[in-house]
């Protein structure tokens, strides 16, 4: 959190410094449908942490206060996303592409970024990798005390996932494709289909146990749908119906967008295998997204433009 929170202050102090110049020739993309689906993708990758609540929450010292954690990290998020969101937008405009940090154009900055973002990865990737890690290992059948087994599996996942980004350079259109389908289903469709049918199934046990004295074991057994419906507060069958739409509709609509995109994306080639090609195509790209309507415009002297991609966010009407 500390490299994630020192990587955000620079980003703003850079955008900031940038501002003065970018900001005369700021121009916004014209608003597509397909663009603001893509951007709920990318919303509910940031947010979609999910699948790693249970293995959090078993950790805890005192599971019961989850729900305040949760919403305390929730906020923080919120904190850290929107300065960053907001100075990137009236900073740079459309001239914005995948990741703010390549419009930064103060060079030790834009390096210092990269390199805290770089080592919050690096120490994030074990929680987060916690739950696959541990399906792999039971899959394995790996002893859960620490040994040479349990070593090797997770040096190995380690291995496959950065194998796996490396390949990828792209990952803007996968990040929206994963955000509208996996991303949707974990964030929004699955949680509150789970709470009804715990708050039903807590429901329908504490009516037998009032009316026998004690649980028995069938009363824990899993509820029809019909159950479900009947045992719910009507309040929160509708609040989580809602919110189920929601996903269903958005996830569906963001999957589509994200499939769009990706059909008219050139993938660039993986860096192990740029040696072998006899191509210099890409050989003096820089990595600076210079800001302005023709993404041209340089607020230091020792700055490169990148190749400008004026359609980036779709075709531009000219007037």
């Amino acid at each position: 959190m500390f490299t994630t929170c020192c990587a955000i202050i620079l980003i703003v102090i850079g955008s900031g410094i940038d501002y003065g110049e970018c900001h005369k020739s700021h121009h916004l993309p014209d608003f597509k449908l397909t663009n603001m689906f893509l951007g709920l993708g990318t919303l509910l990758f940031s947010y979609g942490g999910h699948s790693a609540f249970p293995t959090i929450q078993h950790d805890m010292k005192r599971p019961i206060e989850f729900s305040r954690s949760t919403v305390l990290a929730f906020s923080i998020l919120l904190c850290m996303y929107a300065p960053v969101c907001i100075m990137g937008y009236i900073t740079y405009g459309d001239s914005l592409r995948d990741s703010v940090i390549n419009s930064i154009q103060t060079q030790w900055i834009q390096q210092a970024v990269n390199l805290l973002i770089t080592i919050h990865c690096i120490l994030t990737l074990t929680i987060i990798f916690n739950p696959l890690n541990q399906e792999v290992e039971d899959l394995l059948h790996v002893p859960q005390e620490f040994g040479i087994k349990r070593v090797l599996v997770r040096t190995g996942m380690m291995v496959a996932v950065a194998f796996v980004a490396e390949s990828v350079p792209t990952f803007g259109p996968l990040l929206d494709l994963m955000g509208g389908t996996t991303l949707a289903l974990t964030c929004l469709i699955l949680p509150p289909l789970f709470y009804v049918y715990l708050l039903a199934g807590e429901k329908r046990a504490e009516k037998k146990k009032i009316s026998r004295g004690y649980n028995e074991e069938s009363d824990f057994e899993p509820l029809s749908f019909g159950e479900m419906l009947r045992e719910t507060p009507k309040v929160a069958l509708i609040v989580s119906a809602i919110i189920a739409a929601i996903g269903i509709i958005g996830g569906a609509a963001a999957t589509y967008s994200a499939i769009n995109e990706l059909s008219t994306t050139q993938f660039k080639v993986p860096c192990y295998v740029q040696p072998f090609l006899h191509s210099d195509s890409d050989g003096n790209a820089t990595s600076t997204n210079c800001c302005g309507r023709d993404q041209n415009i340089a607020t230091v002297s020792d700055v490169s433009c990148s190749t400008p991609k004026p359609d980036f966010y779709g075709k531009r009407k000219d007037f």
